[in-house]
């Protein structure tokens, strides 16, 4: 008997440590962000804003810091990949329940918004794209509307925006818009004016961060303001349209964009189809995606001999708000190097 009573205790002794192993694991990717919103505070009484994926939770946990009861949450975990590919799981419709306001990028970015709709029809949206001068959108495939003042010139919103409900839905630009730095700062004023309009009693703490934000970003511009001013520089092929944003701020043409979203699965005759591509338009240096292995952007690499040069989307990383700063600083190093 006292050996099946031992034998009893020695189960339930390694079941507990079993759940308490899985319930740990869970506590620590929950804390992942819990480690950033334990800055912001929480209460009884609490603002809730919901982003749709990384670059956005980076950019509110900068403009949120210190401000009373609002609580934060992030959709699209960084590690998501493609949000393009992403769908609502049934944590996320329990998220939006008790939101008072979702962001999203807009431009055709997040496609599962339909089903956000359908969660919550009430809920407040704000798209960081509305906050942009469209001027100073490119096309997708890289192609810009003739703006090259654009780069010299920052458009003051703070009278406000008159701007349609439209961006959302137009597909025809490029929405990456978070990797030109002029752009993310528009969007960083417009969030923080309309956050201070929905949370009032925190105006003044979105103001001032949104400020000081500026001012970090300003700062790492400047350290590397003489790659724009490099003339003659590379043409570029982008394997991914989203550095579109980025060679157009630095100043680099782009010769063609191909969207290479993906490290395996082609077939011969695509890869084929890929280097004749890069053959034809190309002549300078490759752009690839630090998130994927590299293997197709060394085989264009090795059959064309341009350079590669891997650039980080700034979607995944560390719930960190100094994230994007971090990782625009490694961009513009690449580039400085691609320059010389």
């Amino acid at each position: 008997m006292k050996w099946k009573d031992a034998s009893l205790w020695m189960w339930l002794l390694l079941f507990l440590c079993f759940a308490a192993g899985c319930l740990g694991l869970g506590m620590g990717e929950e804390n992942q962000k819990k480690d950033v919103t334990e800055e912001i505070g929480e209460s009884e009484d609490s603002f809730k804003i919901v982003t749709s994926f990384y670059p956005l939770y980076t950019m509110v946990i900068n403009l949120a810091e210190g401000a009373k009861g609002v609580e934060i949450d992030n959709m699209a975990e960084p590690q998501t990949g493609c949000l393009h590919d992403y769908q609502l799981r049934p944590g996320d419709i329990l998220c939006l329940e008790d939101a008072d306001v979702f962001l999203a990028n807009g431009g055709g970015m997040e496609e599962f918004l339909e089903d956000v709709f359908a969660a919550r029809p009430d809920l407040e949206m704000l798209y960081a794209l509305d906050g942009v001068d469209e001027e100073m959108l490119l096309e997708n495939g890289g192609h810009d509307h003739e703006t090259e003042h654009a780069h010299e010139e920052e458009h003051d919103h703070e009278e406000g925006y008159a701007h349609e409900e439209e961006h959302f839905h137009e597909e025809a630009f490029n929405p990456h818009t978070w990797l030109h730095p002029i752009l993310y700062k528009e969007e960083i004023r417009y969030l923080a004016l309309e956050l201070g309009r929905k949370n009032p009693e925190n105006k003044e703490v979105y103001d001032r961060n949104r400020m000081r934000y500026e001012e970090k970003i300003d700062a790492l511009m400047s350290e590397y303001e003489e790659i724009k001013k490099k003339s003659n520089k590379k043409g570029c092929v982008l394997l991914h349209e989203s550095f579109a944003y980025l060679a157009d701020y630095c100043g680099f043409p782009v010769t063609a964009s191909m969207d290479v979203e993906k490290d395996s699965g082609f077939s011969a005759r695509e890869i084929r189809d890929l280097i004749e591509e890069v053959e034809e338009r190309g002549g300078g240096i490759l752009i690839s995606d630090s998130q994927y292995t590299g293997r197709i952007s060394g085989l264009l690499s090795a059959e064309t001999g341009m350079e590669v040069h891997q650039l980080d989307a700034c979607v995944s990383g560390e719930y960190d708000k100094d994230a994007w700063l971090n990782s625009m600083r490694k961009n513009l190093e690449e580039l400085k190097n691609a320059a010389d």
